[in-house]
């Protein structure tokens, strides 16, 4: 099986709005990221000569340069359909089998586990976090309407998952993030959603939790081997 971590930077310095802010976060996280002893090795995926510049000026390793462009799709209607195209072309043209995609802040807490990839298998071949939003997202849906997979530490083990999600964001009227096309895609899996518990099962990840607003009890988030945490935000 080949397999991969990776992760990803696209994006121009440009505070007019809150959306393309967010690339100033990446020059906070990705200098941490680089000093974490528990890190395992990884690819960034890079849209921008300027990005890929600077990665490579910190000492940030196994650089692939997509694109000399900062941007392959509308940075403020489509900000996250990059992080899709990433994930695609990683599986799809990198020939990769089984991969896990890791947000700048979703940090390492300790070493992996010799069987983390066997227990990934384990389960479906698309998994990530569920994370409850204060508003709906799902609006198809009839109850849980607020809570959807966190794009920010998913796992594919199957290129068909990521083309279907990215089908689905095409025919979406609001496409500003990647996360209820995951979500729609995981009710289309289970023959409409079948509840918090049985996303649990089948599509919540291991080895991840988030920093805050899982949609799952204190509990059950316990029970994780926590390798990763997801902190949702900039570092202070």
């Amino acid at each position: 099986m080949k397999r991969a971590f990776i992760r990803a930077l696209w994006g121009v310095h440009d505070d007019s709005d809150r959306v393309l802010k967010r690339r100033y976060r990446m020059d906070k996280n990705v200098p941490v990221i680089l000093k974490n002893k528990f890190n395992e090795p990884f690819i960034t995926y890079v849209f921008g000569q300027e990005n890929y510049d600077e990665l490579k000026r910190i000492g940030c390793q196994n650089l692939i340069l997509l694109s000399k462009e900062p941007h392959m799709f509308d940075p403020l209607q489509s900000q996250y359909r990059h992080k899709l195209e990433i994930i695609r072309y990683a599986m799809e043209e990198d020939g990769y089998d089984e991969i896990l995609h890791l947000d700048w802040d979703c940090i390492p807490q300790k070493r992996i586990p010799s069987d983390f990839w066997e227990t990934l298998g384990k389960k479906e071949t698309f998994q990530g976090c569920l994370q409850s939003y204060k508003h709906a997202k799902c609006h198809w849906r009839e109850k849980d309407r607020n809570v959807v997979p966190n794009g920010g530490f998913v796992y594919f083990r199957d290129k068909n998952a990521i083309n279907k999600i990215i089908k689905i964001w095409e025919d979406m009227g609001s496409k500003k993030s990647a996360e209820p096309p995951m979500a729609k895609y995981v009710d289309e899996q289970m023959g409409g959603w079948k509840g918090r518990m049985e996303y649990w099962k089948l599509y919540e990840i291991d080895f991840c939790n988030l920093h805050k607003n899982s949609a799952h009890p204190k509990e059950l988030i316990l029970t994780k081997n926590q390798c990763f945490i997801h902190n949702q935000g900039t570092w202070k």
